[in-house]
């Protein structure tokens, strides 16, 4: 019988061996490395497919055309399944903890199988929806919402917010900086649209749940809409210069009272009054003054106060308080187009901000009537033109949704189960108390009573640096800079002149609140240290910061910061929206990651 053959030298030393198993090793790793290039770039198409898809179903929804969003959608679906196919498996799962290449690895992954997650769970159901009603179910037509329609999508609507939410928060994980370059964009354009779609779904969701009744739909409805004036800072914006009653019936929207802060004069005596135990951390007068009630940096709590004094002044009882703001309002006219005011005004878009911050006040320099008259005939030629139905709906809808993530559109029902379903809305406007979340505010209010912070700028940046006894340190840094004209501004715009002020120079006050349970460290405004003084809302420490800021002047203020017990995860940095469109509720990377 002949002997096997030998495929091995009978001495074969260790040096051969080892030889061997690097070639073998090397040859695994090279073919694995192909599949994986080869799988990666297939990935890569098929999500480059998938996104066209996403686009051209996006355009075929907002105009209604079902039976072309159908056919997107299978395109959409197949391209993200396939995606997901490829980038799935123990290859994958192995090449995500590799050095180098991990993260990027990773970062496709993800998008991949939430790509997937979308398409399937949450498309099909908003395809349904737009084929059965249109977006036409959220906005009014001639001065009415259908609330029969209303009714029949909100059951459906559960399923897709929780899988664009549970995407955008995966998603959201995701550091840009991390992974190789040509995938920082795209991740980042990725995780703004999903945080989008996420806060819309979610809105939606409960809108279509709570407006049949919060419309009259079991009985007649009567809301106090403000209108805060960003000129004038206030922690939630600015003043509540101008306000409105709006009453719903069975659907049917319009607006009656209208009024300004005059109409509402100061009480020594109101109906509510701030806590003691929120005492140094707001204002006294906050309960007491219609103007200071947005100094509240909670608006449930702002809500109660403003309804409270709008309704002792009219004898109305309100079952909620709607807040907006003139940057809300150009937003929507990108969707409703112009309107022109009574006195020859025509407000669009592009002017409808430094029209109602800036250029009524330079008109009517001496007449805060004629001021007030601008403001609510502008207030009540948007709502006319919105509750009518002018415009397109898709652009509407997405300037409400734009402004509610800016925090710039708040709602508050005075029906406390409503209210429950509010506070998990990006509308709720609520001073978050969670313990488990570190989250920081820094709000800013003006203590002049100008109207100077239409030159105003600021920015906001918070660092997670290190953990410590499962708790981390947070610095916030904060530039307030005024870019006021030296001269040429009048007295309705720089309003009266203080002791030790000069016209031009803005008094303001910054509001820091720490994370629940946390504990402010440090406090320092330029090279000055400054004691933390302040109070408590709730369980979160604040303290009260003033400045005085000259024309011209930047003024740089830190403040560190211990979260607390637990509070590992990554931070939430709430700030006052101003005039300029800026981002809220920013997500901040935590240092124990």
């Amino acid at each position: 019988m002949r002997p096997p053959r030998r495929f091995l030298p009978e001495r074969w030393d260790r040096a051969g061996w080892a030889r061997l198993v690097l070639s073998v090793v090397g040859g695994v790793v090279l073919v694995c490395g192909v599949v994986l290039a080869w799988q990666g770039v297939r990935a890569a198409i098929l999500l480059q497919r998938a996104s066209d898809a996403s686009q051209v179903l996006l355009a075929q929804v907002a105009q209604g055309d079902a039976d072309g969003a159908r056919r997107t959608a299978e395109v959409l679906e197949d391209a993200a399944r396939r995606s997901h196919d490829s980038t799935d498996g123990p290859l994958w799962a192995v090449a995500s903890w590799l050095p180098i290449v991990g993260d990027d690895v990773d970062a496709v992954r993800v998008v991949s199988r939430e790509v997937d997650r979308v398409a399937t769970q949450a498309v099909p159901t908003v395809v349904d929806v737009t084929a059965q009603v249109g977006l036409d179910a959220f906005s009014p037509r001639a001065g009415r919402v259908d609330i029969a329609n209303l009714e029949s999508v909100a059951p459906r609507l559960g399923a897709p917010r929780r899988a664009l939410q549970e995407a955008a928060r995966n998603v959201g994980d995701i550091r840009p900086e991390d992974v190789v370059g040509r995938l920082q964009v795209p991740v980042r354009r990725l995780q703004d649209v999903l945080t989008g779609a996420a806060s819309a779904a979610r809105v939606a969701d409960t809108a279509a749940t709570l407006l049949p009744d919060m419309l009259g739909g079991q009985e007649r409805r009567r809301y106090l809409l403000l209108i805060q004036n960003n000129a004038e800072v206030r922690s939630l914006g600015g003043i509540p210069g101008s306000w409105a009653v709006i009453e719903a019936n069975r659907g049917r929207v319009r607006m009656t009272e209208q009024g300004s802060a005059i109409d509402v004069p100061p009480v020594d005596d109101p109906r509510l009054a701030v806590p003691a135990s929120q005492y140094g951390a707001v204002p006294v007068s906050a309960a007491e003054d219609l103007r200071n009630t947005t100094s509240v940096p909670d608006f449930p709590e702002a809500a109660r106060f403003a309804g409270s004094l709008v309704g002792e002044a009219t004898d109305t009882r309100f079952d909620g308080v709607v807040s907006v703001d003139p940057v809300t309002l150009g937003y929507l006219l990108q969707g409703l187009g112009p309107v022109t005011l009574g006195d020859g005004t025509r407000l669009t878009s592009e002017n409808a901000v430094d029209e109602l911050l800036n250029g009524v006040y330079r008109r009517y320099t001496t007449d805060p009537l004629a001021q007030d008259a601008v403001f609510e005939d502008a207030a009540r030629s948007i709502f006319d033109a919105f509750v009518g139905g002018r415009g397109a709906t898709q652009p509407v809808l997405e300037a409400l949704v734009r402004a509610a993530v800016d925090n710039r559109v708040m709602v508050w029902s005075a029906d406390r189960s409503e209210q429950r379903r509010i506070r998990t809305t990006g509308v709720s406007g609520v001073l978050s108390q969670d313990p488990d979340q570190a989250r920081v505010g820094v709000f800013v209010d003006d203590s002049k009573g100008s109207k100077l912070q239409y030159y105003l700028e600021t920015s906001h940046t918070l660092t997670s640096s290190r953990c410590v006894d499962r708790s981390q340190e947070l610095t916030l840094r904060t530039r307030l800079s005024s870019v006021v004209p030296r001269s040429g501004l009048p007295v309705s715009i720089t309003g009266f002149r203080l002791p030790g002020l000069s016209a031009t120079d803005q008094r303001l006050s910054v509001r820091v609140v720490a994370p629940a349970g946390g504990v402010l460290q440090q406090v320092r405004l330029g090279d000055v240290d400054r004691q933390p003084v302040g109070g408590r809302l709730g369980d979160r420490r604040v303290t009260v910061v003033p400045v005085t800021l000259r024309a011209g002047e930047s003024v740089d203020l830190t403040v560190t910061m211990r979260t607390g017990d637990g509070q590992t995860g990554d931070a939430v940095l709430t700030s006052t929206p101003g005039i300029r469109a800026e981002p809220n509720d920013v997500r901040v990377r935590s240092a124990c990651s």
